[in-house]
């Protein structure tokens, strides 16, 4: 990781880049290897300004490894490539603006072409746990003009921030965590929510109500016709029994009419509820803050006409849908196109049922879940009590059955469950002196505890993922106003990444750091550094243990609060090498 907070260029990359032979050669060998340009063939057609938008593509991917930040930085070093004769930086922010770019497509096209390479070469492949992973993480944005931004609220730091939420799928295929498919998404807030969930619900009522209204007025009509019928009959013929006949059809209607009176006047309420929660809904949208903006700094934000059906128009529009609906989505498409995983993993946030029954159909139910969930009142059928409760109450009723596993210097609980109708294997974890207990949950039901624990640690690939494109990759760092360059920039970000993946597979398994370093001394240094890393990380469980601090909360924290990882980062390098010399 980047030691030096205010350095203007990449320590790695500016070693990397101190061989412009070596360097050269390298990029060379990795984009042929990745068919870049034919990838993006198809959108050649489109140009640019005259120029083949492969080749300015091209051009974007190598940017950091030549130690540019940005494209004004590149245009600014007046270097020319030689495939591109490029005068001005407007033809790669035309590219990057450019609405009909399926960068969706190239992104997946690129991490299919590193399953190929991997399994084209014996020496790379790793037979092991194979994931999907999903997990989000905040886009950091200054400029509240950006397109689509909103007030975001960070689970892990507890703040709010501006910007969006990257929601990201993932795939582990046993040595390498490669991006598969991402989307960006705003908040609008939890009182626009409950308002929009209020509206819902009461034209879900008004609705209902309609049809009871339309089936009784067809009730109504028969009686009324039977009515006639009675009157009829007395009148041709006016016995004792068609005369009784008469009375009850007369009872019946008028009763029937009331009815159908009451229901009328139900429905003018409903309609009523319905006007006055569109009502409410108007007026916060006008003035209150909406997505965490006025109206005003809402109506500021960049803006430009969308061709309706468009990539551009696509991406947007996912902005405001579930987070959950995404992710199925885009679990569907990574099953579709080859990346069959063991298990899916994803942290609390992203548990829900709607995932476990797409994963109960999806091949055949070969694909197993491993979750942490929320310890909350969310409820799960107990097998062995026969009796729904809610989690809470589960782990009380089964403390006395918990068992130590002294390999993990941990004490679980495993409970046979439903959650409903699924079956589920829960798994409540304490570790080290901690009183917080922690709960998993599988579909594998042949898992013990230690291997679900092995699963779910591969979990932790992507907030690697997160923190290596951050840092190296300019991850989230695009300065652009338009969504459409957000989108390709983050694309960008995420084809780097992969081709970084398959150097590093090709490189016996080298650090970031490593293959920055790739001609520098610095590598011995470094594979003495990340020994002393595992030695450190056992002397922090056991501190944690003795102090009866939780390791998996230490764990979450480190890893995905941006200061306090930057300190351990830059810390714990310093002291492992001070002493390994």
């Amino acid at each position: 990781m980047q030691r030096i907070k205010d350095t203007n260029n990449f320590s790695e990359i500016e070693a990397f880049a101190g061989n412009p032979e070596k360097l050269t050669t390298t990029l060379s060998e990795v984009i042929g290897k990745f068919n870049l340009k034919s990838h993006l063939a198809a959108f050649d057609v489109l140009k640019s300004k005259g120029l083949a938008i492969s080749s300015l593509v091209n051009i974007l991917v190598i940017l950091p490894f030549y130690g540019f930040a940005s494209v004004c930085a590149l245009v600014k070093a007046k270097i020319r490539p030689s495939d591109l004769e490029m005068g001005k930086k407007d033809v790669y922010y035309d590219v990057k603006n450019n609405e009909f770019i399926d960068w969706r497509t190239l992104l997946l096209l690129h991490a299919k072409r590193f399953r190929y390479l991997m399994s084209q070469n014996k020496s790379t492949t790793i037979d092991g746990v194979k994931a999907i992973i999903f997990d989000d993480t905040p886009i950091k944005k200054t400029g509240i003009k950006t397109e689509k931004v909103s007030v975001n609220h960070d689970h892990v730091s507890g703040k709010f921030i501006l910007g969006y939420k990257l929601l990201v799928c993932g795939f582990w295929d046993g040595g390498s965590f490669i991006p598969l498919d991402f989307s960006f998404h705003r908040e609008r807030g939890t009182k626009v929510d409950k308002l929009i969930s209020s509206f819902k619900k009461a034209k879900n009522v008004l609705e209902n109500a309609k049809l009871v209204l339309a089936k009784h007025e067809t009730l109504l009509l028969k009686k009324e016709q039977s009515l006639i019928n009675a009157r009829t009959k007395y009148a041709s013929n006016p016995i004792k029994t068609n005369h009784v006949r008469l009375l009850s059809a007369e009872v019946i209607c008028e009763k029937t009419n009331a009815e159908h009176e009451k229901l009328t006047q139900d429905l003018i309420l409903k309609q009523n509820a319905v006007d006055q929660a569109k009502k409410q809904l108007k007026k916060f949208y006008k003035h209150e803050r909406l997505f965490g903006l006025t109206s005003k700094e809402r109506k500021e934000q960049y803006k430009k006409a969308i061709t309706p059906g468009s990539y551009g128009h696509i991406r947007r529009r996912e902005t405001d849908k579930s987070k959950i609906d995404l992710m199925t989505s885009m679990l569907i498409r990574s099953v579709k196109n080859g990346f069959i995983p063991d298990y899916v993993l994803i942290d609390s946030w992203f548990f829900c049922h709607e995932l476990l029954s797409l994963l109960s159909t999806l091949k055949n139910g070969s694909i197993k879940l491993v979750s942490m969930v929320k310890i909350n009142n969310q409820n799960f059928f107990d097998c062995q009590a026969n009796k729904e409760m809610n989690v809470k109450t589960l782990l009380q009723k089964h403390l006395p059955d918990a068992k130590v596993c002294k390999k993990l210097k941990s004490n679980y609980i495993k409970v046979t469950c439903k959650y409903k109708g699924i079956r589920v294997n829960l798994f409540f974890v304490k570790m080290g002196r901690s009183q917080n207990w922690h709960l998993l949950l599988t579909t594998d039901l042949s898992l013990s505890f230690i291997d679900l624990m092995k699963v779910y640690q591969v979990r932790w690939s992507i907030e690697v993922f997160f923190k290596e494109c951050k840092q190296y990759l300019n991850l989230g760092k695009c300065k652009s106003t338009s969504f459409d360059a957000q989108i390709a920039d983050t694309t960008v970000s995420m084809l780097q990444h992969i081709m970084l993946s398959y150097y590093k597979r090709i490189n016996c398994q080298q650090s970031y750091d490593g293959i920055f370093r790739a001609i520098s001394k610095e590598m011995v240094e470094m594979d003495l550094v990340s020994r002393m890393i595992d030695i450190i990380w056992e002397l922090i469980e056991i501190i944690a243990s003795i102090e009866g601090i939780d390791f998996i909360e230490l764990q979450e924290e480190l890893m995905r609060n941006d200061k306090v990882a930057t300190l351990f980062l830059k810390m714990i390098p310093q002291r492992a090498l001070e002493k390994s010399a």
